[in-house]
């Protein structure tokens, strides 16, 4: 793996008013990596935060892109990174959270002003690349560590490479899978997350013609961050990883107008009086048998 700089420009500036964040799997290759950096030139909003999982390394060290400052877990082969642009540390505070794990990095965001027309002035962003234990019920990336119940807005982005009905209704799922993607979904709706996926939207494609496409590049968001997610896309052209790029777009809340209330001073009751006195409810049909509580846990889901 070449671990050499780009030469590119540092490309038109991220507005600040649209967080734009790319979420992607580089395979730890470097032509995956600049081609997703080239990518940008053309995308609709450039990118301020770039979070990757498997990113290049060389002899411990990260590739470089002019515009971007690399922030990594202080190990001899991080398996995540993110890059923000220059121009997003100009504006804001970022303080990376190392939690002494090469899976898993956090960062606080905060600004002098509210941030995206909220109260809030901080919000925190996690990365994590969860890969398989022998022998356990979970991944590397303990659903302990990512779904944390914050007073912040929170956004938890990776490949978590488990598979489950909510991101994937039409996988047909083996014990395996069932058992080792549970206790993520099951803290994530503890603490209040909303998967923000498209119930199978694809994200990995293997290159084996054997194995189906599959949902393992997850987004989670907790109450407060989930009035700012405005775009959910994948839009980014393919840099040859069997994982595509993903983008979300963070901005202030759409203000939903209330609804109209009845105009009832306007209601012609003398016509109406006579027939709503009229009115009778049909009686409910009669069941020749008892429904029972078949799924007693069937009301508790992400969405």
């Amino acid at each position: 793996m070449n671990n050499r700089s780009s030469s590119a420009g540092k490309g038109q500036a991220p507005n600040l008013n649209l967080l734009s964040i790319v979420q992607h799997n580089c395979l730890g290759s470097w032509d995956v990596f600049l081609s997703l950096f080239e990518s940008f030139k053309g995308a609709t909003t450039y990118p301020s935060v770039v979070l990757l999982q498997e990113p290049p390394v060389s002899k411990a060290h990260l590739p470089f892109f002019n515009g971007f400052k690399s922030f990594f877990p202080l190990v001899k082969k991080p398996r995540v990174a993110a890059y923000v642009h220059v121009s997003f540390l100009s504006s804001y505070s970022l303080l990376p959270r190392f939690k002494g794990v090469d899976d898993v990095l956090a960062h606080d965001v905060s600004s002098q002003e509210p941030l995206f027309g909220t109260k809030f002035h901080s919000f925190r962003l996690i990365n994590a690349y969860s890969t398989n234990i022998p022998d356990h019920r979970v991944h590397s990336a303990f659903p302990e560590s990512l779904f944390a119940s914050l007073e912040v807005p929170l956004l938890v982005v990776g490949d978590l490479n488990i598979h489950n009905a909510h991101s994937d209704p039409l996988r047909s799922l083996s014990p395996r899978e069932i058992i080792s993607s549970t206790p993520y979904f099951q803290k994530a709706a503890e603490a209040g997350f909303a998967l923000l996926n498209p119930a199978g939207e694809y994200s990995r494609f293997p290159p084996v013609g054997t194995a189906r496409p599959s949902v393992i590049n997850l987004f989670f968001a907790n109450p407060h961050l989930l009035p700012m997610v405005q775009i959910w896309e994948i839009s980014l052209p393919s840099t040859s990883s069997d994982h595509v790029p993903i983008t979300i777009t963070l901005a202030p809340p759409i203000l939903t107008p209330s609804p109209k209330r009845p105009r009832w001073s306007d209601t012609d009751w003398e016509i109406l009086s006579p027939i709503i006195k009229g009115f009778r409810v049909p009686p409910a049909p009669q069941l020749g048998f008892v429904m029972g509580p078949r799924f007693p846990g069937a009301g508790k889901k992400v969405t």
